[in-house]
C-alpha cells in the first residue's frame, strides 16, 4: 500500500494587513536614507508644514502688503514705530531714503534730514520715544513720528590748559598727563591733547592742601566734560565727569581713583555711533558692530539720559571684549544667566566660524559724588557665536541662532543645574544646513511667530531663497517650508488691531505679508511637494513582500487639485511608480503611468475653487502589485489648493513567493 504524503498547506488564507501613516510629527529628516526613516518622518516637504498632532498641511500664502516705495529701490531695512498715543507707523529704508507710512503702507512719505549709504542692511530699535536707525556704516539717526529725522551735531574737543599746583612744593618727580573730552547727548569728542604737570608726590597722596587745578575751553553743545589722567601717553584713564557746558574747571584732590579700563577716547562719537546693532536691554541701549571700534560693546545711559553713549563710565560706559583677538561682538540681547538673573548677552563672530557668547552686567563703584559703572563680562565656556546677527531669535526661554557649523540653541537644561548649555538643534536637517552658502550666511534672518521659527537662508545662493520652519510644539524641522526667502521679518498691528507678519524679499521695493488668508504666492500657485519615507511592508523582515491590493488616502477640508503618486519596490521591476491619481473635491480623475518619478507630468485639471466640497475626503485606488516597500508623494499645484493629510495607507496580504532572483548573490570563481 502506497502512503499518500502529507502536504503542509495553510488551513486559513493570509490575513489582510493595513499599513497606515497618520502623522508626521518628526518633520523632515535629511541625514537618514529614505529607506530607513523612523515612523512619523518625511523625506521632503516643500511648501508644507505641520498642524494639529503632526498632520501635514499646505503652508500659508504670501502676498504684497501696501504700495511700492516711491523711488522703486530695494528695501534694506524697516520695522514699526509706536507713537505716544500707541498708533503704529511703518518705517522702511530703500535706496538710502527713510520712508514712513501712517496708513498700513498704502502711502509712503519720505523723511528728510538724513540718508543712508546703500548696500548696508539697516536695523531699527525703539527707545525713549525714538526709533533708532543704524546700518554699521553711517551715523545712526532717529525717527520721532514726524517726517523730519533727528540727527546729532558733532562737537569738537576742548583745549586743555596746563594745570596749576596748590601745595605740592617738594621735589617734582611725578609727571601727570591731563586730558578732557566734551560729551553731548549721544557720545564724546576725541580727548584733548594732553597737558602735563610734574609734582612731588603720587595722586594717591593728594589732599585738601596739595592738589592740582585743571581748566579747559568751553565747547558749544557740550552737556558734560570727562576728565582723564595718567602718567603714560595713551593710557590716560577716566577719573571724573563735570556737568554743564560752562563748567570748565576740575580740582584734582584725588576725589576719584583712575578707572584703568576706561581710557581717553580716540574717536569722536558726538555725531552718533556708526554701529550695526542697537538693542534695548533692561533700561539701557547696548550697541555693537562699531565701524570704528570692532571689539567694543557700547552700554548706554539709563533714565533721563537713555540713548547717551559717552565713554566716561558715569551713566554710560563700554567694554572691549578680547581686544585684538579674532572675536568681534555683533549682536546683544536681553537674556538670563545660569541662575535665571537678567543679563546682557553678546554674540561674537570669528574668522574660524566658531565665534563665542559673552554675558555680563554692570557693577557700580562710588567715586566722590559720582557712581562709576564697571562692566563685568565673562565668556561662556564651550559656547558658539554667529556671523548672522539677524538669525538670533528669542524663543521663550531660549535663543536660537545660526552658526557656520549648525543652528544652535542656548538656554537652561533640566539636567544641568545653574548652567547655560549651547546645543546643536538642527541635527535632523544637517545636510540642508550644509547647503547654506557660507559667503552669504550673514544675511540669514529669523523670526518667532505662533510657535514656529521662520529662518530664511541662502541654499547654494548669494541671497536668501528658502525659509526653514522649526515647529517648536512638535520639535520638527521643515527645511523648505517656503521655497522663497526673505531678508527680514517683523510683526505689525494695524489700526483695527489686526496682526500681520510682514517681511520683504531680497531686491523687493514693497513689503510682503505671510498669511493663511492668502492664496498662493503673489496671485500665482506654488508647488507643494511632500514625500514620505520608503516604508517596508514588514519592518521586522525587510525582505518580506506583500500583495498590495489598494492604496487609500484621506484629506481634511480639501480644495483644488491634489495629485497622488504611490511608488514601490516591486518584485518584477524594482523601485518604480505603481499608481498615480489626480483628484479634486467632488470629482475623482484617474491616470496610470509608466513614467519615471522625476519625469512624470501630472494630469492638468483646473478647478475654480470655493468652499470645502468635503470635510473629510476619503479615496482609494487599485494597485495589484507584489511589493516590498512603498512611498507616497502628494503634490498640490493649484492656486486654490488646500488640504490637510489625515491618512496615507495601503492594504494587502503577505506573500510567500520568495525573494527576487536579482537579489541573490552569485558565487564568484577564485583562482
Amino acid at each position: 500500500m502506497v502512503k499518500t504524503p502529507t502536504l503542509n498547506l495553510p488551513t486559513t488564507p493570509p490575513r489582510e494587513d493595513t499599513l497606515t501613516q497618520r502623522k508626521f510629527d518628526k518633520g523632515v529628516i535629511d541625514i537618514v536614507d529614505e529607506s530607513d526613516l523612523p515612523e512619523g518622518a518625511l523625506k521632503q516637504a516643500d511648501n508644507w508644514w505641520l498642524e494639529e498632532a503632526g498632520t501635514p498641511s499646505l503652508r500659508p500664502g504670501v502676498g504684497w502688503y501696501g504700495a511700492e516705495v516711491p523711488n522703486g529701490e530695494p528695501i534694506e531695512g524697516g520695522g514699526f514705530f509706536t507713537t505716544s498715543t500707541f498708533a503704529s507707523h511703518i518705517v522702511v529704508v530703500a535706496g538710502g531714503v527713510i520712508y514712513r507710512s501712517t496708513d498700513e503702507g498704502a502711502n509712503w512719505e519720505a523723511c528728510t534730514g538724513a540718508t543712508f549709504t546703500t548696500g548696508h542692511a539697516v536695523g531699527v530699535e525703539q527707545a525713549n520715544n525714538y526709533l533708532y536707525l543704524f546700518n554699521g556704516w553711517d551715523y545712526m539717526v532717529r525717527y520721532d513720528g514726524t517726517t523730519t529725522l533727528v540727527t546729532y551735531t558733532s562737537i569738537s574737543a576742548p583745549t586743555g590748559n596746563t594745570p596749576t599746583a596748590t601745595g605740592l612744593a617738594g621735589t617734582a618727580i611725578y609727571t601727570y598727563r591731563y586730558r578732557v573730552a566734551a560729551v553731548n547727548e549721544v557720545g564724546s569728542s576725541i580727548a584733548s591733547t594732553a597737558v602735563t604737570k610734574t609734582v612731588d608726590r603720587e595722586r594717591s597722596a593728594f589732599d585738601d592742601s596739595n592738589y592740582l587745578t585743571f581748566t579747559w575751553s568751553a565747547v558749544t553743545g557740550a552737556k558734560f566734560y570727562d576728565i582723564y589722567v595718567g602718567q603714560t601717553a595713551g593710557e590716560e584713564a577716566f577719573i571724573a565727569r563735570i556737568e554743564g557746558q560752562a563748567s570748565v574747571t576740575y580740582v584734582d584732590r584725588l576725589n576719584a581713583p583712575e578707572q584703568t579700563q576706561i581710557l581717553a577716547p580716540t574717536t569722536n562719537s558726538t555725531q552718533g555711533l556708526r554701529v550695526g546693532d542697537v538693542a534695548l536691554i533692561g533700561s539701557r541701549l547696548y550697541a555693537t558692530q562699531d565701524r570704528d571700534n570692532p571689539f567694543r560693546v557700547w552700554i548706554g545711559a539709563g533714565g533721563r539720559l537713555i540713548g547717551q553713549f559717552g565713554t566716561g563710565g558715569i551713566d554710560s560706559t563700554y567694554v572691549d571684549l578680547q581686544k585684538g583677538s579674532q572675536y568681534r561682538p555683533i549682536i546683544s540681547r536681553d537674556f538670563k544667566d545660569r541662575t535665571g538673573q537678567p543679563v546682557a548677552t553678546i554674540w561674537c563672530d570669528s574668522n574660524d566660524g566658531r565665534g563665542c557668547v559673552w554675558q555680563g552686567s554692570l557693577d557700580s563703584l562710588a567715586s566722590g559724588a559720582d557712581v562709576i559703572l564697571i562692566p563685568n563680562f565673562y565668556k561662556l565656556p564651550g559656547s558658539r557665536g554667529t556671523n548672522a546677527p539677524f538669525s538670533v531669535v528669542n524663543v521663550l526661554n531660549d535663543f536660537v541662532y545660526y552658526n557656520s557649523q549648525a543652528i544652535y540653541n542656548i538656554g537652561s537644561r533640566a539636567d544641568f543645574l545653574n548652567l547655560l548649555s549651547t546645543d546643536e538643534t538642527s541635527g535632523n536637517i544637517r545636510n540642508s544646513v550644509r547647503s547654506i552658502n557660507p559667503a552669504a550666511s550673514n544675511q540669514i534672518a529669523a523670526y518667532y511667530y505662533e510657535a514656529k521659527i521662520y529662518i530664511s537662508v541662502p541654499y547654494n545662493s548669494d541671497e536668501n531663497n528658502s525659509t526653514i520652519i522649526f515647529d517648536t510644539e512638535r520639535k520638527a524641522w521643515l527645511p523648505r517650508a517656503f521655497t522663497i526667502g526673505f531678508s527680514r521679518f517683523f510683526q505689525y498691528t494695524d489700526s483695527s488691531a489686526g496682526r500681520h507678519l510682514l517681511a520683504w524679499k531680497p531686491g523687493d521695493n514693497r513689503l510682503s505679508e505671510i498669511s493663511a488668508d492668502i492664496k498662493g504666492d503673489y496671485g500665482e500657485a506654488f508647488r507643494a511637494d511632500l514625500i514620505t519615507g520608503l516604508n517596508h511592508v514588514n519592518p521586522r523582515d525587510r525582505f518580506q513582500f506583500m500583495w498590495c491590493t489598494e492604496g487609500e488616502v484621506e484629506f481634511a477640508e480639501p480644495q483644488g487639485q491634489i495629485d497622488i503618486e504611490l511608488s514601490a519596490i516591486t518584485r518584477e521591476s524594482g523601485y518604480k511608480p505603481v499608481a498615480t491619481r489626480s483628484i479634486i473635491p467632488t470629482t475623482s480623475m484617474s491616470q496610470w503611468t509608466n513614467s519615471m518619478w522625476t519625469t512624470h507630468v501630472w494630469t492638468e485639471i483646473s478647478d475654480s475653487g470655493g468652499g470645502f466640497a468635503e470635510t473629510s475626503m476619503k479615496r482609494y485606488f487599485r494597485v495589484q502589485k507584489d511589493i516590498n516597500a512603498y512611498q507616497y508623494r502628494i503634490t498640490v499645484e493649484d492656486i486654490n489648493g488646500q488640504c490637510t493629510i489625515r491618512t496615507l495607507q495601503i492594504k494587502g496580504t503577505p506573500t510567500q513567493g520568495g525573494k527576487p532572483r536579482l537579489w541573490e548573490l552569485q558565487v564568484t570563481s577564485q583562482t
